[in-house]
């Protein structure tokens, strides 16, 4: 039996809240009261009820006494802290999960699922209107498939629209009515946080690298097997937690650079294991050891990045230690499959054999270009499932996080939430969703000129710091065919403003490509006898790009900030083009 949640627009169920709700299950009912008045225009009541007090009819929220009495066959104490449970029965439908978020991602994942309601961006939420709402027999007990889920975009962080897309990373505004976040402390590169140089070198050199013959400090490491310095870092680690009670993970991890230590301690570890890895795994097991009583809820994070990505032969993280494997050596055009990514797919098989807690650091954006077109699009799902396949926990997916306006930073962002939820979805159709429903009547010339990209690029090296004269899918006769299209983009939403500027945003890229290339595409225009035809001049080009680029939009958006991760703002960009 079918139950009718709204028909021609009046509500047919109430709200049924419960007493000792957390913040987030509070939440949770406010939302679900006002996506089903935005998806059917019809007022739905929150009505407290009490197992003794429980109306003919209604969606319980949350897993209080009300939700225990009526499903008394769902495990509540059991369930994981983000698992989910929608399940109707009778005239019940009970939207509920584990503690401190579940409740929240069952709301949102009915409203999605059923509802067809999607968050694409701060600025763009699609609502389909049904008056009627009626909903087939439903029953769905699942958990996220990583535990920890973020994908690192500046759109990203939005708590509104992380929770809503059941994201629950270390980066966006998530508030105790979102349920929290995963807390790291430290994130990422933390030696020189733990240790500072400037404070302990002077007194304990013995603490940094040796590195031929001579302690130092600058670009170098610590000297990992130093038995002083491991009791002082069990100190500082200790006080650092205790000062932050609400930290689940905190990093232990290396410099940003290379500068490992050459001591004759470190280098038999190092030596023995087949990585400089060896060495640092071997301090941050000692120090996880030691703490693990005193903060059995926090893990201990360490990098296999660069000159340490490689898995030690013999040494296995502790349990409560996290191997963060980094992908930044890769080809991002190719799956991480691929036999041009042999290197970093036998690594994560190898980490995948050791480690019980293993997270991944991916790249989704050019650092160098975050504007420039980057055909890493119908790759994404290929390898959010090649990590879930090989044991990956935890992911991060890290993409330009400084500005809006980077190529295609929307689609990213919502695709990789929606795949670190079920990794096995259809991502194809997953961006044809996206495509659709952002830019409605211009997705189809878009989807064109991504899917030429793709293709121009997919036998190229494409890194996360490829610059344009590197780019074989950046050539003229590519950026022609996008330049068509997403003309022909912007004339299919002439007449829908909001959907207007989305497209001339989007634009911004293939602009950008233009500007960038403009002497060496000229010169290939005159050489293959091509007309020349994205702008009279650069100068005037450039105007307009950065008209677009700093011009006010929707709420939730700002201009652009950021071309690349070193800081060049949109001004600074064009006021280089005009350098001799």
């Amino acid at each position: 039996m079918s139950l009718v949640i709204a028909d021609r627009g009046r509500a047919r169920m109430p709200i049924l809240t419960q007493e000792g709700a957390i913040p987030a299950e509070v939440y949770a009912s406010e939302e679900l009261a006002h996506w089903l008045q935005q998806m059917t225009g019809a007022p739905f009541e929150r009505v407290a009820a009490s197992p003794e007090s429980i109306p003919p009819a209604g969606i319980v929220v949350g897993q209080g006494s009300v939700a225990r009495k009526l499903f008394p066959e769902v495990p509540f104490d059991r369930l994981g802290a983000e698992e989910i449970v929608i399940l109707s029965k009778g005239r019940y439908l009970l939207l509920a999960g584990g503690r401190p978020r579940g409740t929240l991602y069952a709301v949102y994942q009915f409203l999605q699922r059923y509802g067809g309601i999607r968050w694409f961006a701060p600025w763009a939420t699609q609502v389909p209107r049904r008056r009627t709402f009626r909903l087939n027999p439903v029953r769905v007990q699942e958990s996220p498939a990583f535990e920890y889920r973020e994908p690192f975009w500046y759109p990203a962080f939005d708590g509104d629209w992380a929770a809503r897309n059941c994201v629950n990373g270390h980066r966006p505004s998530l508030t105790e009515k979102h349920g929290g976040k995963v807390e790291y402390v430290g994130f990422v590169h933390t030696f020189y946080w733990l240790v500072p140089p400037e404070q302990y070198f002077e007194k304990h050199p013995e603490w940094y690298s040796l590195i031929d013959g001579k302690r130092q400090w600058e670009k170098a490491q610590l000297c990992c097997t130093n038995p002083q310095l491991r009791k002082f870092l069990v100190e500082r680690v200790r006080q650092i937690l205790r000062e932050n009670p609400q930290a689940q993970i905190i990093s232990i991890s290396q410099n940003d650079w290379k500068g490992a230590c050459q001591c004759d301690a470190c280098r038999a570890i190092d030596e023995r294991e087949g990585t400089p890895c060896g060495s640092v795994l071997d301090m941050v097991n000692y120090i996880a050891e030691r703490l693990e009583k005193e903060f059995p809820h926090v893990a201990f994070d360490t990098l296999a990045y660069w000159y340490t990505r490689k898995p030690t032969r013999t040494l296995r993280p502790r349990p409560n230690v996290i191997i963060r494997l980094c992908s930044i050596e890769c080809s991002f055009a190719q799956p991480l499959e691929h036999p041009m990514n042999k290197d970093f797919a036998d690594d994560i098989r190898g980490w995948s054999e050791r480690s019980q807690r293993l997270y991944v650091w991916d790249y989704t954006t050019n650092f160098n270009h975050y504007i420039l077109p980057h055909p890493n699009y119908f790759v994404l799902g290929a390898n959010v499932r090649f990590f879930h396949r090989h044991g990956v926990r935890g992911l991060f997916e890290q993409g330009a996080y400084q500005s809006h306006g980077a190529e295609m930073a929307e689609l990213r962002a919502w695709v990789l939430a929606q795949l670190m939820w079920n990794p096995y979805q259809d991502d194809g159709k997953l961006i044809d969703e996206f495509l659709k429903g952002y830019y409605g009547a211009a997705a189809p010339y878009i989807k064109q000129a991504m899917g030429r990209f793709a293709e121009r690029a997919k036998d190229s090296r494409m890194g996360c710091f490829i610059q344009p004269k590197d780019a074989p899918y950046l050539d003229l006769e590519t950026l022609t065919y996008a330049e068509q299209n997403w003309e022909r983009a912007e004339q299919a939403v002439r007449h829908d403003p909001e959907r207007l500027w989305r497209v001339q945003i989007g634009r911004l890229p293939i602009w950008y490509a233009w500007l960038v290339k403009w002497e060496s595409l000229q010169e290939e225009a005159r050489q293959k006898g091509k007309s020349w035809a994205p702008a009279p001049s650069r100068k005037a080009l450039a105007q307009r790009w950065l008209e677009r680029a700093l011009a006010p939009g929707p709420h939730g958006w700002t201009p652009i900030t950021h071309v690349n991760e070193w800081g060049t703002t949109p001004q600074k960009f064009v006021e280089s083009l005009e350098a001799p």
